[in-house]
């Protein structure tokens, strides 16, 4: 049975609040959403079953574990918060030190930074949990 990109982009968009996303045309949030779970696919890289898609019908071809999803989402996430914390970065070359500080725009970047670092940690653990289930002790042991 297959899964619906949609099932991971509704999950990622409830771990975000973005007024940006909801006033976007359709399907420039589905263009924005596709590259979201495009780069989450390729660095989720332990899961053979993310080659295995139908862009037409906008689907895996099999079907993904809660696990598979909530790791998607989360690396969605991380996608998305790369995004703010470059166009942060950007504001912070346009600006001088002192107007930067002024405009508390560093606080909130450093927040989104501490947010990305605290992502990428829950995201590992994810993904290392998810490793090991899939190769058990005694499929080790053959090789």
């Amino acid at each position: 049975m297959a899964t619906p990109y949609s099932v991971i982009e509704s999950s990622f968009l409830n771990k975000i609040m973005d007024d940006l996303l909801l006033s976007m045309v359709d399907e420039d949030i589905e263009a924005m959403l596709d590259s979201y779970r495009v780069s989450a696919s390729v660095m989720f890289k332990q899961c053979a079953k993310l080659s295995d898609t139908d862009d037409v019908k906008r689907v895996y071809s099999t079907t993904l574990t809660n696990e598979e999803i909530e790791i998607l989402a989360n690396l969605m996430v991380l996608e998305w918060l790369k995004q703010r914390i470059n166009s942060m970065e950007l504001l912070r070359m346009g600006m001088s030190t002192k107007d930067f500080r002024t405009y508390k725009q560093s606080e909130h970047l450093n927040s989104l930074l501490a947010l990305k670092k605290d992502t990428l940690g829950a995201v590992d653990r994810l993904i290392v949990s998810y490793t090991y289930s899939k190769n058990k002790l005694s499929d080790l042991r053959k090789v």
